[in-house]
């Protein structure tokens, strides 16, 4: 494998979320993550964001919640084999041209900016939008 593989927000959401399908599939890969030397997998703080943001939304709960805010961040930080990538202001920009290139919306060519940046060649993801781009699509 080249380069690390980025790992998309629903990932961490369905397995966080317990999610009823997807849940299952998800954990597999967390397990891989878990289990692989740091830096195979990537993924965007942007990442934390969204996942506190759309896991708030399913359980009811305030972002004020400090616990729930624990329980959301500290598993994805904590995975082994996981990078948390910073977004940089070049990414804010790239996603712009990338949006346009392959008909993203603004939050996937966020991602998509950081995994080419970090050189990544495949995304753990389920999301589609990632089959018009350069991305394998490992889900």
């Amino acid at each position: 494998m080249d380069g690390p593989r980025y790992v998309d927000i629903n990932i961490f959401v369905y397995w966080l979320g317990k999610h009823p399908i997807l849940g299952k599939v998800a954990l597999e890969w967390i397990r891989r993550i878990e289990s692989s030397p740091r830096g195979s997998y990537v993924t965007s703080s942007l990442t934390l964001y969204e996942a506190l943001v759309i896991i708030s939304g399913l359980v009811g709960r305030s972002l004020k919640d400090k616990t729930l805010i624990e329980r959301v961040v500290n598993p994805i930080m904590n995975l082994k084999g996981l990078v948390i990538e910073p977004l940089r202001p070049e990414d804010y920009i790239r996603a712009l041209d990338l949006m346009e290139e392959y008909s993203l919306d603004y939050e996937d060519s966020l991602h998509l900016s950081v995994a080419k940046r970090k050189g990544a060649k495949e995304i753990i993801s389920n999301d589609k939008d990632f089959d018009k781009t350069p991305l394998k699509r490992m889900i």
